[in-house]
């Protein structure tokens, strides 16, 4: 489970329609339309000095650099290299995993008052991207991200998909849902500070696991931030299989 669980963290990258993908033996390097350039994963034997100077040629002017960490991190001490040449540790995540079955859904016991629906219309993509920026801190779409995405929805595409949940007709969180194989990656659960103790994210969890599991996936996968969403995650059987660190150079 765990190699298994790893293994699909790692090949789970989201790369928008405005962004340039770079994959190399030795790393993968998304550069955002927008946004700060991010250096998914990477593994290498050549002199780690080397690779970061040609990532850093990469990344455009004035714009941060972000570098994720993980257990399959090679050479083992990238993190401490990273640091020392003053990237600085911006964010943590738990890789959490469990398997998909039917008695999820009973055990997280949905509130009757919170509905959770698709979002399959553009109104509800986008406010449901605000409900996230609002959220996480992170920039809105840009227009082309979010007509991509309403047009690939509107030719009957559902992965990814978000979720939107709404408590007495107001959309107060959402959340996303990407097959990867047998594999349904969840992620962006956010709620509204005002709707939050309601069950609402629990909510959030049971319609993407539901639809997980109509869809063929067998093993619902989350990288979740240590303080907020794992420990809900690890109460309902989501057991923690490593960890994700994120190192930034510089400000967005």
């Amino acid at each position: 489970m765990r190699e298994r669980a790893l293994k699909a963290a790692a090949d789970w990258v989201w790369v928008p329609p405005d962004a340039e993908d770079i994959a190399t033996a030795d790393y993968r390097l998304i550069v955002y339309g927008g946004r700060g350039p991010s250096v998914q994963w990477s593994s290498t034997s050549r002199p780690l000095d080397e690779v970061i100077a040609e990532v850093q040629a990469r990344t455009p002017d004035g714009t941060a650099l972000r570098w994720w960490v993980d257990d399959r991190t090679r050479p083992a001490d990238t993190a401490d290299v990273l640091q020392a040449k003053g990237f600085q540790e911006v964010e943590v995540l738990e890789i959490l995993a469990r398997e998909l079955t039917p008695d999820l859904i009973d055990q997280l016991d949905v509130p009757p008052d919170v509905v959770v629906r698709p979002a399959l219309d553009a109104e509800s993509i986008e406010r449901a991207a605000a409900v996230d920026s609002e959220v996480f801190g992170w920039p809105p779409p840009s227009r082309n991200e979010l007509d991509h995405e309403a047009a690939a929805i509107a030719r009957g595409e559902r992965s990814p998909l978000r979720f939107v949940a709404e408590l007495d007709g107001e959309i107060v969180g959402s959340a996303g849902s990407t097959l990867l194989g047998d594999v349904a990656g969840l992620w962006g659960g956010g709620v509204l500070e005002k709707a939050r103790g309601r069950g609402v994210y629990r909510a959030l969890i049971a319609a993407r696991c539901e639809a997980a599991i109509a869809a063929g996936a067998t093993l619902a996968l989350v990288t979740a931030r240590t303080a907020t969403s794992a420990p809900t995650l690890r109460r309902i059987g989501f057991v923690a299989y490593g960890t994700k660190r994120c190192y930034q150079l510089g400000t967005t």
